[in-house]
């Protein structure tokens, strides 16, 4: 087992779906399993749930579960198993009609849409671009029930790829009907997390947390960014959001591939000032899906989103579908670890986000907590926290000084399995007066052997009339 700082997030699939792969992945470093809603059934993705519980108790640890819906995703209709070749300047017909594509005579090559309003979404003389991005074709014309167009590259087909209109808004709404079956499941399951796809604005967000507010515990609510108009609204997501993902294969079709790593940048930036968890996903070790080991350009691509300050960094077709999933993430681990290292070292490398101007009053008890840390040498810092955002608080600062977390509630505690240095999480019942809630968690700190005789720590807790509380120990 690795304590990193740095979490993984691992897409479950065929792959990965047995005991033994899972308990792998979670030894390789994995903190945080996603179950891909735009596949699979109910059947499996409980098969997923009921192994990942079943590895926890193995280990002895805990396993946070994101449920990730698929959203209105646009992608082709039903097509022949090998797929429909389009050549350079052919033109074809995407059509909204339930049919299986074909090429005739009478009609030339018809593509079947799964999604009815791409008609009065699209725009004349916009392109289309298809399997992200692989294959692009330009509309010529709008009918009824399709779109004429004519491709620009040569390409193949087929059932399920994903459909981008980078020009033109999508004016379904983000949670589908689909999304609402898929939602209500996942709460019966008690899922850690749920991930929204493409978020547009902030009100997005808000209608998925109505839908879950009534829920006991409700999940943490993941903002997707990757589409070009929430790239508009970064910051208004990121602040109504429990955490984001920046989703870097739709976003790479939907703008300018040049311009995700700016987005990428932007977006672990901000979300390190609010405090709200940030996973960078996509591509990361695409190369791993077949090969045992990775380019040296996907090493430095994750080594760069950890020197950037990700909370997580996360395996899709890598871990669900991949040769290597556990190989997979053995490598992040090693990325991480090797960057932390570096990073424990040098201040100048750390360059946090953080300035001494024009902070809140809250913000500015937190950093005190850490300036204190470091200046006394402190062995780690202590938080009690009910629903642990005073962690991802502390946790923004980049420290480098063990965090350790007390909170009285299970739920809490598997939320911060997807936050930033977040590794020693302990769930307990404390006494409602202050200074013996101080005493109870020193003492319970030292039996359970996470501190020992001599070691200095920064205690912070809220007290009761909710002012924070900043304290030094030495044991």
């Amino acid at each position: 087992m690795h304590e990193k700082n740095t979490k993984i997030v691992c897409t479950l699939g065929p792959s990965s779906d047995s005991v033994k792969e899972i308990l792998g992945l979670a030894k390789a470093g994995m903190n945080v399993a996603r179950l891909n809603f735009s596949h699979g059934t109910y059947e499996h993705h409980s098969k997923l749930i009921t192994n990942v519980h079943k590895v926890e108790k193995i280990l002895g640890i805990r396993i946070g579960i994101l449920q990730d819906l698929q959203g209105p995703k646009i992608r082709i209709g039903q097509c022949p198993k090998e797929g429909i070749e389009i050549k350079k300047d052919e033109k074809f017909i995407l059509s909204i009609k339930q049919i299986q594509a074909l090429r005739t005579h009478a009609h030339g090559i018809v593509i079947p849409v799964r999604y009815k309003g791409i008609i009065k979404d699209a725009k004349k003389n916009t392109p289309i671009l298809i399997n992200d991005g692989l294959f692009e074709a330009l509309i010529l014309e709008k009918k009824k029930t399709g779109l004429i167009c004519v491709a620009k590259t040569d390409g193949v087909i087929k059932t399920g790829n994903g459909l981008n209109l980078p020009m033109c808004s999508i004016s379904a709404p983000a949670i589908t009907e689909k999304d609402k079956e898929d939602l209500k499941f996942g709460l019966s399951k008690q899922v850690d997390f749920i991930a929204l796809s493409f978020v547009k604005s902030e009100k997005d967000i808000k209608q998925l947390k109505k839908l879950t507010e009534n829920t006991l515990n409700p999940p943490q609510i993941i903002a997707k960014v990757e589409r070009h108009e929430a790239v508009k609204h970064l910051k208004e997501i990121i602040k109504t959001s429990d955490a984001v993902m920046v989703a870097r294969g739709d976003l790479g079709v939907d703008i300018a591939p040049e311009q995700v790593p700016i987005v990428q940048k932007k977006m672990i930036s901000l979300a390190n000032k609010y405090g709200k968890p940030i996973i960078t996903a996509t591509q990361v070790l695409q190369s791993m899906v077949k090969n045992p080991t990775p380019t040296r350009a996907e090493i430095s691509d994750a080594a760069n989103a950890v020197f950037d300050h990700t909370d997580a960094i996360m395996l899709s077709n890598e871990s669900a579908v991949g040769k290597y999933p556990v190989r997979a993430a053995v490598t992040l681990t090693k990325v991480a670890l090797a960057v932390e290292n570096e990073l424990k070292k040098d201040e100048e490398l750390r360059n946090t986000f953080i300035t001494k101007r024009n902070i809140k009053e809250s913000d500015a008890a937190y950093e005190s907590a850490c300036d204190l840390a470091r200046e006394t040498n402190s062995d780690a810092i202590i938080v009690f926290t009910k629903t642990g955002d005073l962690s991802k608080q502390i946790a923004k600062y980049r420290m480098y000084i063990p965090i350790i977390t007390i909170t009285d509630s299970e739920k809490t505690a598997r939320k911060l399995t997807l936050v930033w240095g977040i590794n020693k999480v302990f769930v307990k019942k404390l006494p409602e007066n202050d200074f013996k809630k101080q005493t109870t968690i020193l003492n319970f700190l030292q039996r359970e052997k996470t501190l020992k005789k001599g070691s200095k720590v920064i205690l912070i807790l809220k007290t009761k009339d909710k002012n924070n509380t900043i304290s030094t120990h030495k044991l």
